[in-house]
């Protein structure tokens, strides 16, 4: 992708000079008529749907493709699949350690509770 499609496709999604440069530079990487932007961030699925093993397969099965989650000033996630993107650009993914986690739109992790009361979820 050249740089006038990146700069048409960052005007037209209101991208961040960040997010921008980060498709610039990794155009090749990502699957661009796929990006989905919440809020301030931006998720970007991978172009390459290999496979690395069985693991990788099933998961690509039931997790979808593995993507990064691009903030407004830097990485939120990467090379992760079952991302959960919310619209206020809250989102749920997993930790190096496999843990579910919680955070806001500028990577700070929150807890559950918070992340329910914020959208009108109570627990019974």
């Amino acid at each position: 992708m050249n740089k006038t499609q990146i700069e048409q496709l960052s005007e037209r999604m209101g991208l961040s000079p960040y997010q921008s440069y980060i498709l610039a530079i990794n155009g090749h990487k990502y699957k661009l008529d796929s990006l989905v932007k919440r809020g301030d961030v931006l998720y970007a699925p991978y172009y390459c749907e290999l496979t690395r093993d069985a693991r990788d397969y099933f998961g690509k099965i039931l997790y979808g493709p593995r993507a990064d989650l691009i903030g407004p000033d830097r990485m939120l996630v990467i090379g992760q699949r079952g991302i959960k993107l919310y619209g206020t650009g809250f989102y749920k993914a997993t930790d190096d350690v496999g843990e579910q986690y919680y955070a806001d739109s500028m990577g700070r992790r929150i807890a559950r509770s918070v992340f329910n009361r914020f959208f009108g979820i109570y627990d019974r």
